[in-house]
């Protein structure tokens, strides 16, 4: 075809034209029609809630929280991941009172720093470490914290190195 023909002009004989436009006299074949049919009314193959069928040489397609965790593991990225998993899930492991109260600070080294806002928060809070350390330890594993600081109001908090596995 010339770079110059017109669109539509310079087709070898019985070549279907681009695009799929209809040819002359508005004819399509049979099977062009059955698939522009389907596709026009959804195919009945790939609905929502259901999945292809599955492909015997382990082509299957996988679902992206799969990925993420394979990624995770190949990069060795397994305790950052819990870490993030810590201050993402805080508000469901110390329930919605407690964390209103007090937050994550500090990691260091499996050593968890939180900061209560009042004095008897924080007291109530390290009378909890135990059931706290326990929380964490279903939520996100148990080698992540091994020990719970908890810092008063006027607590020092240190802003060097706070997350430091």
């Amino acid at each position: 075809m010339r770079d110059d023909a017109p669109v539509g002009q310079g087709q070898a004989p019985g070549q279907r034209p681009a695009g799929g436009e209809e040819r002359e006299g508005g004819q399509r074949p049979a099977a062009e029609k059955a698939a522009l049919a389907r596709i026009m009314r959804g195919s009945t193959k790939f609905r929502a809630g259901t999945r292809p069928a599955a492909w015997s040489d382990g082509r299957d397609p996988k679902l992206a929280g799969e990925l993420v965790d394979e990624l995770i593991a190949v990069e060795g990225w397994q305790t950052e991941a819990s870490v993030g998993a810590l201050l993402a899930d805080w508000a469901q492991i110390v329930g919605p009172q407690v964390a209103a109260h007090c937050q994550v600070v500090g990691l260091e080294q499996g050593k968890l720093t939180v900061k209560a806002d009042s004095s008897p928060w924080a007291a109530q809070i390290r009378l909890l470490s135990p059931q706290l350390q326990a929380a964490i330890a279903k939520r996100v594993g148990p080698e992540l914290v091994n020990a719970v600081e908890v810092l008063g109001p006027g607590g020092a908090v240190r802003r060097r190195g706070r997350f430091k596995v």
